[in-house]
């Protein structure tokens, strides 16, 4: 079987994202940096070994510029992407940060459901480091579930990463090479939910003073205010993420955290008055819960 897929690398200037595709495909390492204009592609082929057969995979890598407040190019780079490697600096912290607050939003506002591994790069800078592949871990959890269903026993969705002397450059892009080949789908509680309560009718009652009922009540509320279904999920599931909860067991700071997050989400659409509103409503269902 041989299939084509397109990726694209993420993260801040001078991450090294270049340089991880740069040892990946020609196995080579260039000290000097030079600033991505645009996007660059190059390819690369592979087998995967599944289950049930061999695949033969070639990824079209994009490389693409790593300022932020390129909107335009950054989303017509995303469009008809099947994976992402998101690439965080282990001498800068920020470049953690960044992820959550820019990329991962930036890639889901064009494209859903796709799988995304992560990196912290420049391992070999031992003691420049600003923050630890656990740190990476803690971001990656909340957008990897499912991922141990699909997943060789032998290969994860972090890694610790130097594309100068080539530590788990392989296994980082072989990670994601089995997770856009995969047959299985991935699983998305928040989606899970989302859909549940469509196909209720979001007429679901609950009790509003346990984290589950509030969270549920919450959700229902945001996806009234828009028209659009597929938007409503995408800042669902972005800003749920980004708050850190567990959909199954949430907690009452959880909820309170997700409520901001989605006030500032909401200012995006709609206008400040309205924003305001929802955002009173909101905190008086969290503030609410009782634990």
């Amino acid at each position: 079987m041989t299939l084509k897929k397109k990726i694209v690398l993420l993260g801040d200037s001078a991450v090294g994202k270049t340089s991880l595709i740069r040892r990946y495909v020609f196995d080579q390492f260039e000290d000097s940096y030079i600033s991505t204009i645009g996007s660059k592609v190059t390819m690369k082929e592979l087998r995967i070994q599944t289950p049930m057969k061999k695949v033969d995979l070639t990824l079209m890598i994009w490389d693409i510029i790593g300022r932020e407040g390129y909107h335009a190019l950054q989303a017509r780079t995303f469009v008809g992407v099947h994976g992402a490697i998101l690439v965080a600096d282990l001498t800068r912290k920020d470049t953690l940060g960044s992820l959550e607050r820019y990329w991962i939003p930036s890639l889901y506002k064009v494209v859903e459901d796709v799988p995304l591994v992560f990196a912290c790069n420049k391992s070999d800078l031992v003691k420049d480091h600003e923050f630890e592949l656990g740190d990476l871990e803690d971001v990656a959890s909340k957008y990897t579930i499912g991922y141990d269903d699909i997943l060789p026993a032998d290969v994860e969705p972090t890694y610790s990463t130097s594309a100068k002397d080539g530590s788990s450059v392989e296994t980082l892009f072989k990670s994601l090479g089995h997770l856009v080949t995969s047959e299985k789908g991935m699983k998305d509680p928040v989606k899970e939910l989302f859909e549940g309560l469509v196909a209720t009718g979001i007429t679901r009652t609950s009790d509003k003073t346990t984290p589950v009922g509030a969270l549920d009540a919450i959700i229902v509320d945001f996806c009234k205010g828009f028209k659009d279904s597929r938007m409503s999920m995408l800042v669902l599931r972005q800003e749920i993420a980004r708050a850190g909860i567990d959909i199954n067991d949430p907690t009452r700071d959880g909820v309170i955290k997700a409520v901001e997050f989605l006030a500032e989400a909401d200012s995006e659409f709609k206008n400040e008055k309205k924003v305001r509103s929802n955002l009173e409503r909101w905190r008086e269902i969290a503030y609410g819960i009782k634990e």
